[in-house]
């Protein structure tokens, strides 16, 4: 695709955020940037690495840094892919089947205050996940 400039970060799964962070605090011998309660992030030395106990990250979750997050977006679902959105219990759901509680209803598209992000299911069930 056109519209990817690279992976901006990688979004791994935890059942215990706290554990996770203890982890990743030694393994990349810094402290995290951010801690929320679903969410961690560590940035630095040309590395972003996340850690997520959101009930949709099930599997370690690359994000492609894109220019224009509504363009690439669409270019996605141009090829195939179908574009989702946060629900109530923190899990996905595909646009127009359930009440979206996180980002734009229509779109899906979270702004998180730098920046914006998106998630898509490709055909093959895997997610696709942009952010700008």
């Amino acid at each position: 695709m056109s519209q990817f400039k690279g992976f901006a970060n990688v979004v791994y799964p935890t059942d215990d955020l706290q554990a996770s962070v203890a982890a990743w605090t030694a393994i990349l011998d810094q402290e995290p940037a951010f801690v929320g309660d679903d969410f961690a992030g560590f940035t630095g030395k040309g590395v972003e690495v996340a850690l997520s106990s959101a009930p949709w990250v099930d599997h370690p979750l690359v994000f492609w840094k894109v220019d224009n997050l509504e363009e690439a977006r669409e270019e996605l679902i141009s090829r195939g892919a179908v574009p989702m959105g946060e629900v109530a219990d923190g899990s996905l759901a595909e646009l127009g089947t359930a009440k979206i509680t996180n980002g734009d209803p229509k779109t899906g598209i979270v702004d998180v205050g730098a920046g914006k992000l998106a998630v898509l299911k490709a055909a093959d069930g895997n997610l696709v996940a942009l952010t700008s």
